[in-house]
């Protein structure tokens, strides 16, 4: 069975300072690049950069086996933008312009599995590395990582 394991949510659960770019370039190539030059983590950002799904996915697989740990910033707190990330393999999200609690709540569910959450389950989506992981619901939520941003 293979392990899914969050690096930076755990660096963040135990202290360790973690110091990361913001990136807004949408190329896989920058970011192959960006994530082997000792950053622990990269942000990729889709609210104010063109980056789309496939960019994202691109950019994803370009840090594949590199130390530096990605986060997407959604366009917006929508569990179908959630979905579709979190099948892609992506464990971190720092969610834009929270103002509510109940916002707030709305973005924890669409990272949760019921009875928790609205999330839907794909049998074998990239995340579990296409079915090969067992209990990856179970797993995958106890390594994701919501990070919230409030309005300014």
């Amino acid at each position: 069975m293979q392990c899914i394991h969050n690096q930076f949510k755990h660096a963040i659960c135990t202290g360790q300072k973690q110091i990361g770019l913001w990136s807004h370039l949408c190329s896989h190539i920058s970011i192959e690049i960006l994530a082997d030059c000792g950053y622990d983590w990269l942000l990729l950002d889709m609210e104010h950069s063109p980056n789309d799904l496939t960019e994202i996915l691109a950019q994803l697989q370009a840090m594949k086996g590199a130390p530096a740990t990605a986060i997407v910033r959604p366009p917006w707190n929508d569990m179908v933008s959630f979905k579709r990330l979190l099948d892609i393999g992506i464990q971190n999200l720092l969610v834009p312009y929270i103002q509510t609690a109940e916002e707030a709540h709305s973005a924890v569910s669409y990272t949760r599995y019921p009875p928790h959450g609205v999330r839907g389950y794909a049998v074998a989506p990239r995340a579990s590395n296409y079915g090969r992981v067992k209990d990856y619901a179970h797993l995958n939520a106890n390594e994701l990582c919501l990070l919230l941003s409030a309005a300014r």
